[in-house]
């Protein structure tokens, strides 16, 4: 649970919280009924303190509150209440399929949900108690998200899945989308981060040129060894300090220490754009390839990321997310969709968007 997480009301001094009660106030511990079960004002609070937030994030310079911001034609209040209630139904659509499906935790399983909720908790329980977001409601909360993996993976593992995925749709996805790499980096810049230019930058393109004429009978670890030793010496004269080679031997290294596995869709990345598109554009033959740009030259090698042992296993989930998310997202919402709600009314008042006081 990110530390971040504000308070979402003061409540009285007078009033005692506890952890079997979501909220203080007898009559308002729930928000209502949802299919049929009681749902604990806390699991309520805690999505409306995040719809809230997220929902500032909108505000322009021209509105002077939140509550001037319209999302999707509705005003703030009207989506931070509908949003908030779609992401309790949710909770609850995930829970009741997660049952339908005969899913369960093992005894190891809850007892380690039990302690990463209660870890998690500990980090921001003045918060979290002065919001009415108990322990057992942020539990359930964190529990959702395992039964909500474990729904998705119900529907759509390859071998056992409702709706399986075939493993020749993951290897595709995972060939088009991610490179196996061995990368070398030779930087033309000097030590200060000034752009070399003449005879410097000529000999640092030599250099890296060499590299590549290299790469394909050497240990890649060697070259990579060398051309740190020349940074770490290049860095130790700008200073006036000491420079001290670090050595390095073939074998040193295990079988995939100098590997990189690299996602074409990763919006954060180490390597400019421009480079990303070169490699992904490459073969993925093992050969080594030079690739240019204006701060840096790369010497790169691609491998078949198949052969990889065990990289199917390693990414099979996130390569799942990326091929069904959109998908499930939809059955999620037409579960929910499905699910009434009975607001204790009581309760809907005391927790409407506007009596919320967001602590800075």
């Amino acid at each position: 649970m990110k530390k971040t997480l504000r308070k979402l009301a003061a409540f009285s001094a007078a009033c005692v919280m506890t952890l079997s009660l979501t909220a203080c106030g007898e009559n308002t511990a729930t928000i209502g009924k949802i299919g049929g079960e009681d749902i604990p004002a806390g699991i309520y609070l805690y999505h409306a303190t995040s719809v809230y937030r997220q929902t500032a994030l909108q505000k322009t310079e021209e509105q002077a509150t939140v509550w001037d911001i319209t999302v999707d034609g509705k005003t703030a209040e009207q989506h931070i209440e509908d949003e908030t209630l779609m992401r309790v139904k949710k909770l609850v659509a995930i829970e009741k399929k997660f049952d339908e499906l005969g899913l369960s935790f093992t005894d190891k399983e809850k007892e380690y949900l039990k302690a990463t909720a209660e870890n998690a908790y500990k980090q921001s329980e003045e918060a979290f108690s002065e919001s009415g977001i108990g322990l057992d409601s942020f539990t359930r909360i964190v529990e959702n998200d395992t039964k909500y993996a474990a729904v998705f993976d119900a529907y759509y593992d390859a071998e056992t899945g409702i709706e399986p995925v075939k493993v020749s749709e993951i290897n595709k996805y995972m060939k088009d989308n991610y490179a196996r790499i061995e990368i070398l980096e030779v930087p033309l810049k000097d030590a200060s981060g000034n752009l070399l230019k003449g005879a410097e930058k000529e000999k640092a393109i030599n250099r890296a040129k060499s590299y590549v004429e290299r790469a394909d009978s050497e240990d890649f670890g060697v070259l990579i060894y060398e051309e740190y030793n020349i940074l770490l010496k290049a860095t130790a004269e700008a200073n006036g300090t000491e420079f001290t080679k670090v050595d390095y031997k073939p074998g040193d290294a295990d079988e995939y220490a100098f590997e990189q596995i690299i996602d074409k869709n990763d919006m954060v990345s180490y390597f400019p754009s421009t480079v990303t598109d070169e490699i992904f554009a490459h073969k993925a033959d093992g050969k080594a390839f030079l690739v240019e740009s204006s701060e840096s030259y790369y010497v790169v090698k691609r491998y078949n990321i198949l052969e990889r042992e065990g990289i199917v296993d390693t990414y099979k989930a996130t390569v799942l997310q990326a091929l069904k998310s959109e998908e499930f997202a939809e059955l999620e919402t037409k579960w929910a969709e499905e699910l009434d709600i009975e607001w204790n009314a009581e309760a809907k008042e005391r927790y409407a968007p506007k009596k919320l006081k967001i602590a800075e």
